[in-house]
C-alpha cells in the first residue's frame, strides 16, 4: 500500500472532548492517572514530580487568604500561622517548626472534587512542597517539610515538621 500525503486537521482530539462536554471527565481521569502512577515511586521522586504543583497551590492560598509573605520574617509568618483556632505553629528549636492543623475532612482541593482519593503520597509529597515554598520563601533558606501525621494516615489532625537547612 501506498503512503498517502497527510493534511492537516483543524480538528483536535481536545476540540472534541470539549464538544461532547466531557473535559471534567478527561482532566478527572488524567489527574487520577497521575497520582496513581506517583504511588509506583519512592517518596523522593513523588516530592519532585509534585514540587511545583505544590509551590502554586501553596500561592493561590496565599493569594485567597490575602497573605503577602514579603516583609515577613520567621517568627511573622509562624504566629500568622497559628492565629487560626484549628491550627498550632511553633518552633522547637531555631531551625526546627512544627505545624498542625485540625479539619473535619482533607483541605485538598482535588480530594475535595472527588478528582483523587485522599491518600498519604498527597500530603508527603505535596503538602511538604507547600510548606517549603512558604517557609523558604520568608527565611531564604532551603527548607525540608516532612509528614508526620494526616487524616490519610487515619490521624484525627494533620502535622508537619519543617527543618531550614
Amino acid at each position: 500500500m501506498a503512503r498517502k500525503e497527510l493534511m492537516p486537521s483543524a480538528r483536535t482530539y481536545a476540540d472534541v472532548v470539549k464538544n461532547t462536554g466531557r473535559c471534567e471527565e478527561f482532566l478527572r481521569t488524567w489527574i487520577t492517572g497521575v497520582v496513581a502512577g506517583l504511588n509506583e515511586v519512592d517518596e523522593e521522586t513523588a516530592r519532585k514530580i509534585l514540587k511545583k504543583s505544590g509551590e502554586d497551590c501553596c500561592k493561590i492560598f496565599l493569594k485567597v487568604h490575602g497573605y503577602d509573605l514579603s516583609g515577613r520574617d520567621l517568627d511573622s509568618l509562624i504566629e500568622l500561622l497559628d492565629r487560626s483556632p484549628s491550627a498550632g505553629c511553633w518552633k522547637e528549636d531555631d531551625d526546627t517548626i512544627i505545624y498542625e492543623f485540625k479539619s473535619e475532612r482533607c483541605e485538598c482541593t482535588l480530594v475535595e472534587k472527588k478528582m483523587v482519593k485522599l491518600s498519604p503520597i498527597l500530603c508527603s509529597a505535596c503538602f511538604t512542597n507547600w510548606l517549603a515554598y512558604m517557609f523558604s520563601t520568608v527565611t531564604k533558606k532551603k527548607v525540608k517539610a516532612e509528614l508526620i501525621e494526616s487524616l490519610a494516615t487515619g490521624a484525627s489532625k494533620c502535622a508537619f515538621i519543617i527543618k531550614l537547612i
